[in-house]
């Protein structure tokens, strides 16, 4: 249950921590782009994405030391009936937690939001793959991140994949499948498939408009990749890009052309669309180790690293299991794949804005 966070850095007087405004976005990215610690989640538009498409109170945390910022935390408010309040760090992404110049700093802002989080009843604090850790939070490392580095060039990668990815690749490639790239032009081509999808698996779709929110505050960042048999789409999927650095969020396929192998070739396409605009790390997403996802991502990428979930457990005495391998979640995902899709579609987003 609740206790204090403890083991207190040493106390830096003149620091000052407050909940950050529009007026602070400017000096927030500023800090974020010169942090290598940060990640594209830390920027600031996603509290504008997230709060516009999901419905929810983004509390955003600055640290200030003699007026110049050295620390931010990015969290959302977020509330269900079935399960609670919680404050996320951040939802849907793949990262959060605090990035700040040094331990006080870092211990500051999470304690700030751990005192919020209260205020507002909440179940615990999350913060996702956290590139500062601290100590006295409880950690769930289950998930694994999958970071490829793209330096070596085209051929050495190629090379480095298994052969059955490879194979997979050249499948696609005889069947005749063919990538297209593209902006918000193809984001309904892409959502079709998605919705479908997420429907089959049992799981309740993201709003359209997280992905128009995506583009209207990254119009130079985002781009649609469609997978097309012969006039068809049968797969899509999201990519985003932030300064040397490439990830696909979410990504898509009919489930009765997976013989053809359309997801395969649409990431090693999207691979190389990557490395030709000069990336040089491009991140499959996290899995959970051992589901479907993981195997299929361990094709190209064999040691994935660690991921650190940090939690401060406030109204409760366990880690939250808010995911499709919880057993308490198998009879609804079996209940939701049955579904008419316009149905799913009307009632997922609905249902899943209120998720962690």
């Amino acid at each position: 249950m609740d206790t204090k966070l403890k083991t207190k850095p040493t106390k830096i007087t003149d620091l000052k921590v407050t909940q950050a405004s529009e007026q602070d976005s400017v000096s927030w990215n500023q800090y974020v782009d010169n942090n290598p610690s940060a990640t594209f989640a830390h920027r600031w538009e996603w509290s504008d994405i997230l709060s516009n498409s999901f419905g929810i109170q983004p509390y955003y945390f600055i640290a200030r030391k003699n007026s110049q910022v050295v620390g931010v935390l990015p969290t959302a408010f977020m509330k269900s009936i079935l399960f609670g309040k919680y404050l996320i760090s951040l939802p849907w992404l793949d990262y959060g937690g605090a990035i700040a110049d040094d331990d006080h700093t870092a211990y500051e802002l999470v304690h700030r939001a751990v005192n919020v989080a209260r205020e507002n009843g909440c179940e615990f604090l999350e913060m996702r793959a956290v590139r500062h850790q601290l100590p006295n939070l409880a950690d769930k490392t289950d998930k694994r991140e999958f970071r490829l580095d793209l330096s070596e060039g085209e051929e050495a990668l190629w090379k480095s994949f298994n052969g059955k990815a490879r194979n997979q690749v050249r499948k696609a490639e005889k069947a005749g499948l063919s990538v297209k790239f593209g902006g918000a032009e193809l984001l309904d081509d892409f959502y079709k498939v998605f919705a479908f999808n997420m429907r089959d698996l049992g799981t309740p779709v993201w709003p359209r408009e997280l992905f128009s929110e995506i583009f209207r505050y990254f119009p130079n960042e985002s781009e649609i990749v469609i997978v097309q048999l012969e006039d068809k789409v049968i797969a899509g999927g999201l990519i985003l890009h932030y300064k040397d650095y490439s990830t696909v969020p979410s990504a898509s396929s009919y489930r009765k052309y997976l013989k053809l192998c359309p997801n395969n070739i649409m990431y090693w396409e999207t691979i190389k669309r990557c490395i030709q605009r000069g990336s040089k790390v491009f991140d499959f997403g996290r899995s959970t180790e051992g589901a479907g996802t993981y195997k299929f991502k361990k094709q190209w990428l064999s040691e994935p690293e660690k991921q650190v979930w940090q939690y401060k457990l406030i109204k409760t005495d366990s880690l939250p299991e808010l995911n499709p391998n919880n057993p308490k979640f198998k009879l609804a995902i079996k209940i939701w794949r049955k579904m008419p899709l316009p149905v799913a579609n009307f009632l997922g987003p609905k249902i899943v804005t209120k998720l962690p």
